[in-house]
């Protein structure tokens, strides 16, 4: 009688100090410019409709993701948090493509001409601080071109290295870094 006390106290003991396991939550990010241009440096890139970039406007907030890397590739898509439904894209034509945000990209009928590209981000592996956002599909650059004329205002775009425009734009830098809490 005493041994089965002590075997069930031990067992018991056993099974209290085990570890708790925990939620895992994904890891989320938000994205923000790097730039020369000191307006531009540090801004938080936030969604107006679907569209990313800079706003002015003191109650906009970062647009977050979280990221799902295809384990054949190792490109990611950027995955809209907290819905996850959605995702960062690029969406345009003639090598001028704007940074935005689609309910579900896999279900947009694509017009001839028009590129829609949700899948082609790489991201520096366990990037603890802020890591730049690569886009792989050929040569080009970030740009961040005036929205109208709305000051502090700015669109995003991908400008591929044959895209011709005459709009004013700046170069820069689109990072991403873990959201803050």
């Amino acid at each position: 009688m005493k041994f089965q006390a002590l075997a069930l106290a031990l067992f018991a003991s056993t099974g209290l100090a085990a570890p708790v396991a925990e939620d895992s939550k994904p890891a989320v990010y938000s994205l923000r410019l790097s730039s020369r241009v000191k307006s531009l440096d540090g801004a938080y890139l936030t969604a107006n409709g679907t569209l990313l970039g800079v706003s002015s406007s003191p109650s906009a907030k970062p647009a977050l993701f979280t990221p799902v890397v295809d384990g054949k590739t190792g490109l990611a898509e950027l995955r809209t948090y907290p819905q996850g439904d959605g995702a960062l894209a690029l969406v345009g034509r003639n090598g001028l493509l704007e940074l935005a945000s689609l309910e579900d990209p896999a279900s947009v009928n694509v017009p001839d001409g028009m590129t829609i590209d949700w899948t082609s981000f790489k991201l520096e592996e366990e990037a603890g601080a802020a890591a730049p956002l690569e886009y792989v599909k050929g040569e080009g650059a970030w740009v961040a071109f005036p929205r109208g004329n709305n000051k502090g205002e700015w669109s995003v775009k991908w400008k591929d290295a044959a895209a011709l425009t005459i709009a004013t734009y700046m170069p820069v830098k689109v990072v991403y870094e873990p959201a803050r809490a």
